[in-house]
């Protein structure tokens, strides 16, 4: 469809079919479409207009207003119209080497790798072409399904109780995805996710890159109150009923991937847009997970740190809660933050984390087993520390400031 003033505009093999936008149809009191076979079309003509003026397209005697400054809806009603005539199609929202796979993943607990479920979809040239998902058994360490889980996505055990389990699914997500750029929302956890529960279960981990359509939606000026996938979707006109189920969330992922690429009349394959609009590919391999990054080009700004009010280190540090879930990602690890956390404070940190049984720690030690780097101008002495003792074989994950705020369902308010 294509959108004029007043009107939306359609193209088939025999006929331009004009329907009356809402209000238009009121003022005329009748909804019905204006049909003008195209063999009765001898001439389309083009009247450009500018900021200022409207652009009109005459089809035979039948004149089509466009907005000022539509230039581009009149020449795209033309080249319709004429591929039409001649027996051909254009997809109007087709972006030609836009490929990729979108994918998103459900989990029974708090766990990353508790998968349950897995959704994929391929997009071939900005265009949805397939879509497939599975309900499976989580790996065994990690099958008890918390009740907040199962209120969010509403997958039981009894669901997935006669399901494959997940090491037999995993071969044939990866399969499906083949040499694809994986696009998830919040991709950090998607991939996580995939790689815990392959190392869960035995399985080989590929190497995949990925890209974040909520990095791609903050990174632009959507005029939207958060970025959570119902938000955008509703942003995008994308229809998305039934929220955490993985095939739909990965349907409305990809929807939106396009829509921002669209948006931007951006043309070419997804890991081109993702370099031009400003970002590194992550990427999952069988040693790590790297995030998504923000790309920095040219002479980088001279930072001044942050102010110290905003990353002074609270007086007390929270005992562990005795009674937290043992399967909590926290529980029983020894964690110290370092940099700035806007707009958590450490203290709010530090709370959630003993909260789930985590340990807090001011500085890294050889107890540490996680450093959580926020923004810092660079790189800062406690995760210098942190990766002295990595390289001395002391085993510390070091984590974005997303993977806490994720983990602690902080990020959640405003992503998925």
């Amino acid at each position: 469809m294509i959108t004029a003033h007043g009107a939306r505009l359609a193209v088939t093999g025999s006929a331009v079919e004009i329907h009356p936008a809402p209000l238009e149809a009121a003022l005329l009191g009748s909804s019905e479409p204006t049909i003008i076979p195209l063999v009765d079309i001898d001439d389309v003509s083009v009247h450009a207009g500018d900021r200022w003026d409207e652009s009109t397209v005459t089809i035979g005697t039948t004149p089509i207003r466009f907005a000022p400054g539509d230039t581009e809806g009149p020449e795209q009603l033309r080249a319709v119209i004429d591929a039409a005539q001649r027996g051909e199609t254009i997809n109007l929202d087709a972006i030609a080497g836009f490929n990729f796979v979108a994918l998103d993943v459900e989990t029974a607990n708090q766990n990353w790798g508790s998968v349950c479920q897995i959704g994929v979809v391929t997009v071939i040239d900005g265009i949805i072409t397939n879509k497939q998902g599975w309900l499976c058994r989580p790996p065994e360490q990690l099958s008890l399904f918390d009740a907040a889980n199962v209120a969010c996505h509403g997958i039981t055990a009894d669901d997935v109780a006669n399901e494959p389990s997940i090491s037999e699914i995993l071969p044939r997500v990866f399969e499906y995805i083949g040499d694809h750029t994986v696009v998830a929302h919040n991709a950090y956890f998607d991939a996580s996710a995939l790689r815990y529960a392959a190392q869960a279960s035995g399985v080989e981990v590929p190497h995949l890159n990925f890209a974040c359509s909520l990095a791609h939606a903050r990174a632009v000026n959507l005029d939207v109150s958060n970025h959570r996938l119902p938000t955008l979707a509703e942003f995008f006109g994308v229809v998305l009923d039934k929220h955490h189920d993985a095939v739909a969330d990965a349907a409305a992922c990809a929807e939106i991937m396009v829509g921002l690429a669209r948006r931007a009349k951006y043309t070419g394959p997804v890991n081109d847009y993702v370099t031009d609009s400003g970002f590194q590919l992550g990427s999952i391999s069988a040693d790590k997970v790297t995030p998504v990054l923000k790309e920095f080009r040219g002479q980088r700004k001279k930072q001044k740190p942050a102010p110290w009010q905003a990353v002074a280190t609270p007086d007390t540090i929270p005992e562990p809660n005795p009674n937290a879930d043992p399967n909590a990602p926290l529980y029983g690890q020894n964690v110290t933050l370092t940099g700035e956390f806007e707009p958590y404070d450490k203290g709010e940190l530090w709370n959630g984390i003993a909260a789930q049984g985590g340990q807090v720690g001011k500085n890294v030690t050889k107890k540490t087993t996680i450093v959580v780097a926020g923004a810092w101008a660079t790189t800062t002495s406690k995760e210098k520390r942190a990766r002295e003792l990595i390289e001395k074989g002391q085993e510390i994950e070091i984590w974005p400031a997303e993977k806490l705020y994720s983990v602690l369902d902080l990020e959640s308010q405003g992503t998925e």
